[in-house]
């Protein structure tokens, strides 16, 4: 009974760490580039039950195989592409090819698709943060506001070619997310040789509203059952010790 305390408890946890999840996916349905976390739950290892002291003392009898509780798996990203919006900003660039943006940032590199970037004071493309939009030949600074992107990622300024973006190809499982639109990688990092770039447009997030709501009431109702049958088990230890223990 005292186990059965903890496997629901488990299963109070794990609902509650999807909540969270799908709440952070919810408050990023209009971040530009927003990929939705996935979740998914797997039990913890099962014992084997055996009873001792079968028709001899030292006789062993399997039972059967008893679950000890359920823990969340963090399966990664639904990487799908989000719906492309035109923004007609010269600034902003939007990927429609796999791959990522990579920044500069005071951690390093980093990796991202949200494409809203702006110029600061030197000219340089940055984040909404600050970051510095990398290409083959580092910052891509010094534009002017008619600078253009064509569709392979080259930047063309004053007529003459600047930079072309990099764009790194990372695997899903690979992707280590910090903050809301950041990327680090887990593996070895490779620039895609045949990016896509859109000038002018944003991706959107990839999250489905109406599914992230049917998900957390799913997830509500699996967190009061597991509730309601920590009280059950709770009512039966009251009773075995106060009544049971008086006979």
């Amino acid at each position: 009974m005292i186990r059965g305390l903890y496997t629901s408890a488990a299963g109070m946890l794990a609902a509650e760490t999807q909540s969270e999840i799908i709440g952070d996916n919810v408050a990023n349905t209009k971040t530009p580039g927003y990929k939705e976390q996935l979740v998914s739950n797997s039990s913890f290892p099962s014992m084997l039950i055996e009873r001792l002291g079968g028709s001899q003392a030292s006789e062993v009898v399997p039972i059967g195989m008893l679950g000890t509780g359920v823990g969340v798996d963090r399966a990664g990203l639904n990487n799908i592409q989000g719906a492309l919006q035109s923004t007609d900003i010269k600034t902003d660039l939007a990927l429609t090819s796999p791959g990522y943006f990579v920044v500069q940032t005071a951690g390093g590199v980093r990796y991202t698709r949200n494409g809203h970037f702006h110029l600061d004071s030197n000219g340089t493309l940055v984040t909404s943060d600050g970051n510095a939009l990398l290409g083959g030949k580092g910052p891509i600074g010094h534009l002017s506001s008619e600078f253009s992107v064509k569709a392979d990622g080259t930047i063309i300024d004053n007529g003459q070619m600047v930079d072309q973006l990099r764009v790194a190809v990372i695997p899903t499982n690979a992707l280590v997310r910090e903050g809301q639109s950041l990327y680090n990688s887990s593996q070895p990092v490779q620039m895609s040789a045949a990016p896509k770039v859109l000038q002018g447009s944003v991706e959107a997030s990839n999250v489905d509203l109406s599914g992230q709501m049917i998900q957390m009431m799913t997830v509500m109702k699996a967190y009061e059952a597991n509730q309601k049958v920590i009280q059950t088990q709770d009512d039966m230890l009251g009773k075995a010790v106060n009544d049971v223990g008086k006979i």
